[in-house]
Formats: structure tokens, C-alpha cells, sequence
């Protein structure tokens, strides 16, 4: 399977708003976070319980969230997936709708980081490539 194959597996899921499953395509030594755009929730983290406690303090934000893949960049071992967030606040009801994009780092196949960014650009830089 190709690093894309994979990595629809995992936007397939959280287009649906599903982000319960824990990806073949995760290495044991993953690690992954959100950039500095997200105050309160960013530093790019090993640690599999702090992982997991970033993301529920996330999502327990929203009445659903949910990440759909627009397109993907590649470069080698590099993908950026340019992304379309959106979901509802949990007890506000306001809806949010905007873009942002991932950088993943991937090795023999697997995911070794994950970094989640708010702007495109943003994550393309931090990629090394251009818009």
C-alpha cells in the first residue's frame, strides 16, 4: 500500500467524523500535536496518553468535528494534506467551516510525525515547500 493508499484509510474516517480507530499506519514511536496556532493545545507530543488527552480536550469542544483531505502534496517521504475542518460547538451550536492542512512524516510505510496546522501555508513551509 502506498503512503496516499494509507492515508485515505485514516481521511476516509475522519471525514465521518470517526476518530476512534488507531491507524496500521501508525509507528510505535509516532508522534504527532498541533502547531503553535493552536494556543492551549500545541506542542508535537511521544507520549501516547498525552496524545490522547489533547485530542479528547479537542473534541470535547465540538458537538462533532470532522477532517476532510482536499488533496495531497507529496514530496518523498513528506505528504501534506490540505484539509477542509468543520463541525459544531458543542452547546453554542455556531458551525465552523475553514481550511488548514497536516504534515506527516512517513517511514517503511508508516507514520513517524503528524503535525496539524491551522493555515495551509503554514504547514507547506514547515513541509520545505512552496505554495
Amino acid at each position: 500500500m502506498s503512503n496516499l493508499d494509507a492515508l485515505r484509510e485514516v481521511y476516509a474516517e475522519w471525514g465521518r467524523g470517526n476518530w476512534q480507530p488507531k491507524f496500521d499506519l501508525y509507528d510505535d514511536e509516532m508522534v504527532w500535536g498541533w502547531s503553535d496556532e493552536f494556543p492551549g493545545l500545541d506542542g508535537v507530543y511521544h507520549d501516547p496518553a498525552e496524545r490522547s488527552k489533547r485530542v479528547g480536550e479537542w473534541l470535547s469542544g465540538w458537538e462533532d468535528w470532522r477532517c476532510e483531505v482536499e488533496e495531497f502534496i507529496e514530496d518523498g517521504d513528506t505528504v501534506v494534506a490540505l484539509c477542509n475542518y468543520g463541525g459544531r460547538g458543542r452547546g453554542s451550536g455556531v458551525r465552523v467551516d475553514t481550511k488548514g492542512a497536516h504534515l506527516w512524516r512517513l517511514r517503511d510505510g508508516k507514520a513517524v510525525y503528524l503535525e496539524i496546522f491551522a493555515t495551509r501555508e503554514r504547514a507547506l513551509a514547515a513541509a520545505g515547500l512552496t505554495v
